[in-house]
């Protein structure tokens, strides 16, 4: 049976929230347009609606708007006009390309695109200053965009089940981090340096993820033995930790060869660096840095202060602020562009010498070992910007260094 008109119009003049869910529409009612610039939150779940009509932007009273469960494959350009959203739900949807216009919703708090066919996102949603919570899961999703770790007040991010091989490098410098979800990937490795928010990661499910590195190893740590959230039985990730890679994906980063056969773990292993890492060293190589890299280290340190303290009783501090108002740089070479996004992505890691605190972008003395073998068989790696912290770090942590070398 049709829906009557009359009824309609009646059900939408007299409320503020809209619940039709599971009505088959197929297309926005108009009775919506002639009746509902009133309304603050509409319900549109598993319906059949397959877009969205350009007048949606006149609901300009709209806060929530749910539409889980559909068929839409394109959003309108107006769409970015509904000023006063704060929480759109375009889950379970047939969407390939989220547009631009998303970008102009400043109120957004929360945007949830679970269970698309999302394969990036556009550079525009960096604008979105107020996004507390962003939600991917599900979708084809290769690599997140370095802006994901500017937005100021992002709270949780969730990105299970994509395609991801890395996260962002910038995400360790979010602010208000405190959860970052990121199960059933296809992560290689995770970021080295410390998280400044102390965020809750979850990375179950990342068959290729086989080291960690050893300040965020003991930031999880020290979350393990916080008394509110104190674990007998914790794991640090099940499904990870395994002793191969993914060979069957192409990549230029840095792999070394990891000599482990005198461990439980009883067989020798790989694994891939960070891409920003593009030269390292053992500990008894006596080598100074490039340039590059120390040029790198010194406008870095004359901009931020950032700052890795690792104690003995695994508690980790990581301070970043800007030291000047205005940290943009005046790049004007093209040749410029890369430490442009370098020094803007952050570090790779802080110095694990406590006594040192340089920061280390492209080049590294590496330090390797096993985190308690008889529980995890966990690698572990440690960046030193010198030799003599390298040596210094090895003594001072009583670090049972494991032989490694490259093979590419």
């Amino acid at each position: 049976m049709d829906p009557d008109p009359v009824e309609m119009a009646n059900e939408v003049q007299h409320k503020n929230i809209l619940h039709w869910n599971y009505r088959g529409l197929a297309e926005l009612p108009e009775v919506i347009r002639l009746h509902g610039a009133h309304l603050q939150e509409i319900y549109l779940k598993w319906n059949k609606l397959t877009t969205l009509p350009p007048w949606i932007a006149e609901l300009f009273n709209v806060t929530n708007l749910y539409l889980y469960g559909n068929q839409i494959e394109q959003l309108p350009a107006q769409f970015g006009e509904m000023s006063q959203l704060m929480v759109l739900d375009l889950s379970a949807n047939n969407l390939q390309l989220i547009p631009a216009c998303l970008g102009s919703l400043s109120n957004l708090k929360f945007l949830f695109l679970n269970n698309n066919s999302i394969k990036r996102l556009p550079v525009e949603l960096g604008q979105l200053n107020n996004l507390e919570m962003l939600c991917l899961s599900g979708n084809q999703i290769v690599a997140l965009p370095e802006w994901v770790g500017s937005l100021p007040k992002l709270k949780e991010l969730y990105a299970d089940k994509n395609q991801l091989r890395e996260l962002p490098n910038r995400l360790t410098l979010a602010p208000e981090l405190v959860v970052i979800s990121v199960c059933s990937n296809r992560l290689t490795y995770l970021p080295l340096n410390g998280f400044l928010s102390n965020p809750c990661i979850r990375f179950d499910g990342n068959e290729y993820l086989n080291y960690m590195s050893y300040p965020l190893l003991q930031q999880l740590l020290e979350m393990r033995l916080s008394p509110d959230t104190y674990d007998r039985d914790f794991v640090l990730a099940s499904g990870c930790f395994k002793t191969h890679y993914d060979t069957n994906v192409l990549s230029t980063n840095i792999k070394l060869y990891i000599k482990t056969k005198d461990l439980p773990m009883n067989h020798d292993t790989i694994i891939e660096l960070p891409r920003q890492l593009l030269k390292v060293h053992e500990v008894r190589e006596n080598v100074t840095c490039s340039l590059w890299e120390l040029a790198l280290r010194k406008v870095y340190a004359e901009r931020y202060k950032h700052t890795l303290d690792i104690l003995k009783n695994n508690c980790v501090t990581v301070l970043y602020e800007p030291l000047l108002k205005n940290t943009k740089l005046d790049l004007t070479l093209s040749a410029n562009y890369t430490l442009y996004n370098l020094l803007t992505n952050g570090p790779t890691s802080i110095c694990v010498n406590s006594q040192c605190q340089q920061p280390i972008f492209t080049e590294a003395w590496i330090i390797i070992d096993v985190y308690d073998p008889t529980i995890w068989c966990t690698i572990t790696i440690a960046l030193c910007c010198s030799r003599s912290c390298a040596i210094e770090f090895a003594h001072s942590s009583a670090t049972n260094t494991r032989d490694w070398y490259r093979i590419n």
